[in-house]
């Protein structure tokens, strides 16, 4: 995708959020940003994952609800398997491969078990999900409509549909080798996640200025006390954090997907995209709140609508403490002279980069 095209799809979105329009998920659909993964031959923009990312972050500055990230992943993997007709589909990237039970009879496939927690599970038209590992993983995809599926409607402290589907003898509308494991697939949904939770962070911060200059005590705007500058300029930091993480992941899926990087079930940027975002989410509503007062609770303010999904979206697709111990494994497994400071900084560059340095 040219630098062009890509500004022309930035400011086509920024547009859409901006306007707020009523029917937000429709115009994004009718805009086709639902598909811009896909190639352009099937109605797509072909973007690359960080342009998906970027995109998100924008979502999650206009508190966009978390639809457009499954749906991105959901069209992905529904292309992959060859379904056609899905116009809203989701990923149960959450679902575990052992509340999954998939046999084959003679009259094809036959899927049981349970899919937690399924962004807009009742509302989709088809949901997508990985089991297995390696190279045994299978790619499922179930029509909402089939025979067998009943659903227990939930959501998350931000009001987003989070829906339990309860499978029963369903007939899967494909079967197919995937191209990642279910743990790639968690971790590939967490990094998206954290795209929209910087944007939402970036917003918070937005907001948080905005206040501190309007908001007078004591004869002079809050923003004025240095107790208040220094816990806003924390907040830039964790903002600016976050957002680098993010980045950071989304480049790996590309470089994972491109081949030239490491699988994301051993990237340490991929592992370490949620834990960074979670860890910045949690400061930013704390000070966030901080600044506001009481006043930020309020249903009639909107500061909310972006700390409650941060606070949600904190716990969705792994949080810190599930991220931290997938990180820790991946740099102390296999090699017993590993690291935290040599998967930081590889010992073979440290010591290639003195070398040069000694010799000029």
């Amino acid at each position: 995708m040219s630098e062009e095209t890509r500004d022309m799809l930035h400011e086509a979105a920024l547009r859409i959020f901006a306007d707020k329009p009523k029917n937000l998920w429709a115009v994004l659909q009718e805009s086709g940003f639902d598909k811009t993964l896909l190639p352009e031959s099937k109605g797509g923009a072909g973007v690359s994952w960080a342009d998906a990312s970027r995109l998100l972050i924008l979502a999650g500055e206009h508190a966009a609800d978390a639809l457009l990230a499954d749906a991105m992943v959901g069209h992905w993997l529904v292309d992959h398997a060859g379904v056609d007709g899905a116009t809203l589909p989701t990923v149960a990237s959450s679902a575990h491969s052992e509340q999954i039970r998939l046999g084959r009879t003679r009259d094809g496939w036959r899927v049981d078990g349970k899919l937690p927690r399924v962004p807009w599970g009742g509302a989709c038209t088809h949901v997508a999900f990985v089991v297995g590992s390696g190279t045994a993983a299978q790619l499922i995809v179930l029509s909402r409509d089939a025979a067998g599926i009943s659903v227990t409607s939930g959501r998350n402290l931000a009001g987003e549909p989070r829906d339990t589907l309860v499978l029963e003898n369903v007939v899967p509308a494909a079967v197919v080798a995937a191209p990642l494991d279910a743990r790639e697939l968690l971790s590939l949904s967490a990094i998206l996640r954290s795209a929209l939770m910087a944007g939402a962070i970036e917003r918070s911060l937005a907001l948080a200025v905005e206040y501190a200059n309007l908001r007078v005590q004591f004869g002079r705007p809050i923003g004025k006390f240095q107790a208040v500058q220094q816990n806003i300029a924390f907040l830039a930091t964790q903002a600016a954090a976050a957002r680098a993480a993010a980045e950071a992941g989304s480049e790996a899926i590309d470089e994972w997907l491109d081949g030239v990087g490491e699988p994301l079930s051993r990237n340490i940027a991929a592992a370490s995209a949620k834990i960074r975002t979670g860890e910045a989410a949690g400061q930013a509503c704390a000070i966030a709140h901080q600044v506001f007062g009481a006043i930020g609770f309020t249903e009639e303010h909107e500061l909310h609508r972006f700390t409650k999904r941060l606070w949600s979206w904190r716990d969705e697709c792994g949080n810190e403490a599930f991220w931290s111990r997938e990180l820790g494994e991946r740099i102390l497994a296999g090699d017993p002279g590993q690291s935290l400071w040599r998967a930081v900084v590889p010992m073979a560059k440290a010591i290639s980069g003195a070398a040069a340095g000694a010799a000029r």
